[in-house]
């Protein structure tokens, strides 16, 4: 018995390596596609730290932190960021009332300078150092400032 494949096989043939070199196309288009997906985003550029009150009023940049820190308050001679007497409730802010400064263990950190009113942060009266994350409330006597340095605090608690 002689098995005689002739023309009839040349289509199938065909069809069959066009089958094959189409997956192969397909799986490298999912492979280039998946590769690409595993490349991480480039990092968000630093946002520079600031305090500025809900309505605008007061805006402080926070590029220039010296290893002591900034001093908050109304004194225009022993403070760094100056709370003007113009501002509404200026009074409850003390002439030295805070500072804030960056502690290479931990972060952003406010100190109350034991002030008269004290610190809050987010609605809750804070022990004399708190740490500070962005959109976090802080308020010196009553006068309210939102920290923002563009690091979000969000994520998995695991």
């Amino acid at each position: 018995m002689e098995l005689s494949l002739g023309p009839a096989i040349l289509p199938v043939v065909i069809v069959a390596l066009t089958l094959l070199v189409v997956g192969i196309v397909v799986l490298g288009l999912v492979a280039l596609w998946h590769r690409r997906r595993a490349i991480p985003a480039p990092p968000p550029t630093a946002c520079i730290p600031y305090l500025k009150s809900p309505d605008d009023a007061i805006y402080f940049r926070l590029d220039k932190l010296s290893q002591d820190g900034l001093v908050i308050g109304r004194s225009k001679n022993d403070a760094d960021l100056v709370i003007d007497d113009a501002i509404p409730h200026a009074d409850t802010v003390s002439e030295r009332h805070a500072r804030i400064y960056c502690d290479p263990t931990c972060g952003m950190v406010i100190e109350d300078l034991e002030s008269a009113h004290g610190i809050f942060v987010n609605g809750r009266r804070a022990p004399r150092k708190n740490l500070l994350r962005d959109g976090w409330t802080i308020s010196l006597g009553t006068v309210a400032l939102v920290y923002r340095d563009g690091e979000s605090d969000t994520g998995p608690l695991d």
